[in-house]
């Protein structure tokens, strides 16, 4: 062990490899500050004190703090490749993320995985997969893979590859269903993470049993407090659609704080720019009274000890250097950042050329495999407008939008008179609907399931997206059958990406050519065309901040209560189809 080498270091006997002299270390175990110096050697802590060192760094009374984790996140929702994703989230702190690639893993299956998992060990940065539990999330959509736990078994042990990633198929785990028994039994000593909405009492009990150890799908304190009271940890979402930290900060307190931790699970590139990411968490919940060195507690060695992670979290001997320095915790604003004892990032900006092992450009892992699975996935099958009609009723089921969440709850549409047809579009308007559509994107069947949609605001033509969670179909609104089509038809031309028609018009549009989830552009770049093709939805009426996020969450089958996918309307707490038509 190097450990052993680095003793006479860590007495003083010698000088240290590095010293960050006078500074205030906060001390994530007792929740306070200490004016010390701070001995780095090979990329680990060798001790606090008072110490001399062959380089050293007078901190001036700085704050050192350890190096941000995110618990759960998805890279795919930053909607940019993992390098441009590095690029802005490591020079705001986050040294260690635990991403779950089952959105890339629905689209290709292992290929996905193994692109991001090559892309993600590039980095200068703690890089921890997921392997995926839910490929397809459900039976009841059709999705680009199915990974059994026989493909997934052979991941395990690889270097990059942590635990079995978010098991959102509650009911499966509570009936005893082989396929996702057989994953849990398979990951039996890796952290388990867990995605289990409002479930509580027995259900709960039964779905605990898994050894699934966390959940970031808590939205109220009371569902939080019952989730810890039975020994889970509880990820505070603070997402772009998802934002959590409000409801849950009230659960929190000096006995139950070391099972609370902060996750982002999915970050628009927007409010990456713009806030930041667990950064962000760590500032909010400050700004909403938790005190600076608890939130930071949270967003360290929480979510280390947590997840098993050991040795990250703390300015403490033997852990990794992993180490930001601030000129105060209130703003929490970072000033550089230590990965392994190196500086990888000062003032915003992460440093590219910190070692050979760390390149930034990833074009050598674009094989022929790649090219056809993830940079070809858009399949539309044989559909015309006529696809896009809803079926003549009286009585329709109704998705019904809650503000800020993915949430939803079910309603009912009566039209004012009977019509040979489908109700007018002006009806529709008048009643806050529109018209929602899934299309089938990955084998080119020609499946399209159409539903309607309550809240979303839209007044005028059709906005669609190939980011359809979790089997990433294509979701479309809309009022116009036309328009409707022919964004299906932009979406399948682009090979993915989002998509505004307006009077059969293209209005505005963002190329997501990785799996039909991720640009190739950088982040800013995204952020601005996102913020552009924004603002023209929101002036043909939509009324979320998020349109396309908000609308790529309508067909996940795992979230109550109404659901649309590919082959039709899903109500998830029956956990089984319903139908569109009422009478």
């Amino acid at each position: 062990m190097k450990q052993r080498r680095l003793l006479k270091q860590a007495r003083g006997l010698e000088k240290a490899e590095k010293v960050f002299k006078n500074a205030l270390v906060l001390d994530v175990f007792n929740e306070k500050l200490e004016l010390t110096d701070v001995a780095v050697a090979e990329g680990i802590i060798i001790g606090t004190g008072d110490y001399q060192g062959e380089e050293e760094i007078d901190m001036s009374g700085q704050i050192i703090i350890p190096g941000l984790i995110d618990a759960h996140l998805h890279l795919e929702s930053s909607m940019t490749n993992v390098d441009e994703f590095a690029r802005e989230i490591i020079p705001r702190g986050t040294t260690t993320i635990v991403a779950d690639p089952h959105e890339i893993a629905n689209v290709a299956g292992l290929t996905g995985i193994k692109y991001l998992l090559s892309a993600g060990k590039a980095q200068p940065w703690n890089f921890n997969l997921m392997l995926p539990s839910c490929v397809p999330a459900s039976s009841f959509e059709n999705s680009g893979a199915e990974l059994s736990a026989v493909d997934l078994k052979p991941l395990i042990g690889q270097e990059g590859i942590f635990g079995l990633g978010e098991v959102m198929d509650y009911p499966s785990v509570i009936d005893g269903d082989k396929d996702i028994w057989d994953k849990i039994e398979m990951a039996s000593e890796l952290f388990k993470d867990g995605h289990a909405p409002e479930l509580s009492g027995l259900d709960l009990n039964a779905y605990l049993l898994a050894d699934i150890a966390a959940d970031h799908e808590a939205t109220t304190a009371e569902e939080a407090l019952e989730k810890a009271a039975k020994g889970m940890y509880i990820m505070i979402r603070e997402g772009s659609v998802t934002r959590d930290l409000v409801s849950l900060l009230p659960a929190v307190n000096s006995s139950n704080c070391s099972r609370f931790m902060f996750a982002t699970d999915d970050r628009h590139p927007e409010d990456l720019l713009a806030e930041g990411q667990i950064d962000f968490a760590v500032r909010k919940a400050i700004q909403y009274g938790l005190s600076p060195i608890r939130a930071v507690r949270m967003a360290t060695i929480n979510p280390a000890l947590a997840l098993g992670m050991k040795k990250l979290g703390a300015i403490a001997p033997g852990f990794k250097a992993d180490i930001l320095v601030l000129d105060n915790l209130r703003e929490f604003n970072i000033k550089r950042v230590y990965k392994d004892g190196k500086l990888v990032a000062e003032n915003g900006t992460l440093l590219k050329a910190v070692d050979d092992k760390i390149s930034l450009e990833r074009e050598e892992i674009i094989d022929p495999e790649i090219k056809e699975k993830i940079f070809n996935s858009v399949k539309i099958g044989d559909i015309s407008k006529e696809n896009f009609v809803l079926p003549a009723a009286n009585k329709y089921r109704v998705i019904e939008l809650l503000r800020d969440k993915v949430v939803t709850e079910s309603s009912v549409y009566s039209t004012e008179r009977e019509y040979k047809g489908e109700p007018p579009a002006i009806e529709l308007i008048g009643h806050n609907l529109v018209k929602l559509a899934v299309v089938e994107r990955h084998k080119g069947t020609g499946d399209v399931g159409i539903g309607l949609l309550r809240n979303f605001g839209l007044r005028r033509g059709a906005i669609a997206t190939s980011i359809g969670h979790d089997a990433h179909n294509i979701i479309i609104a809309g009022l116009n059958s036309e328009d409707m089509y022919l964004a299906a038809k932009e979406i399948e031309k682009m090979q993915g990406g989002l998509v505004i028609v307006l009077d059969g018009v293209v209005e505005g549009k963002l190329a997501l050519p990785v799996a039909g989830l991720m640009a190739v552009k950088p982040l800013k770049e995204v952020a601005d065309k996102l913020k552009n093709i924004r603002e023209t939805a929101n002036s043909l009426g939509v009324n979320k901040d998020g349109p396309f996020m908000t609308l790529s969450f309508m067909a996940l089958t795992v979230i109550p209560e109404l659901k649309l996918t590919d082959k039709g309307l899903f109500d998830v707490k029956s956990f089984k189809k319903t139908d569109l038509v009422i009478e």
